[in-house]
């Protein structure tokens, strides 16, 4: 988080998105599928009252389905949540990761747009040596999906990544 806000903080007054990108777990949106994440439903470790709306980008990645994400502050897993509160995550999010609420909380409190996309690596199902793996397996698609993402945005106007 430190780093985020030294970041922005140096950057403040140039024009710029923040653009998260990375991997997600889901309860049963397949391996490998890309979504652009629409809402940010949680911050922390409870469901908000009204979620965080993300913003868009002239271009998009191919075939990605829209999306809401359960931003936690610890992995989402069984051993972690009761399965209570999972089913009821199941109804609200179709994704799950750790950092998208605290960035963008950043990037809104700086006056930045806010755009995500993420690659499904995994379900609830799998011990860490099966994340790493499955991570490892998705990474070449998640690659080239913002390759063509940046091209495409590209022809439309100047990219610079900072």
């Amino acid at each position: 988080m430190h780093t985020i806000l030294s970041f922005m903080k140096e950057h403040e007054h140039e024009d710029f998105t923040v653009l998260n990108i990375g991997t997600a777990g889901a309860h049963t949106v397949p391996i490998g599928s890309m979504l652009r994440i629409t809402e940010i439903v949680s911050g922390g470790s409870k469901f908000l009252d009204h979620p965080m709306l993300t913003d868009t980008l002239p271009a998009t990645i191919p075939n990605a389905i829209d999306g809401k994400l359960y931003s936690s502050d610890c992995f989402v897993s069984p051993h972690v949540y009761s399965a209570d509160f999972l089913k009821d995550l199941a109804t609200k999010a179709d994704c799950f990761d750790m950092e998208s609420s605290a960035l963008y909380s950043v990037a809104k409190h700086f006056g930045k747009p806010y755009i995500s996309y993420k690659i499904i690596s995994d379900h609830l199902d799998v011990d860490l040596d099966a994340w790493h793996r499955l991570v490892h397996e998705v990474t070449g698609t998640l690659c080239s999906n913002v390759l063509h993402l940046l091209d495409e945005i590209g022809k439309r106007e100047t990219v610079e990544l900072l």
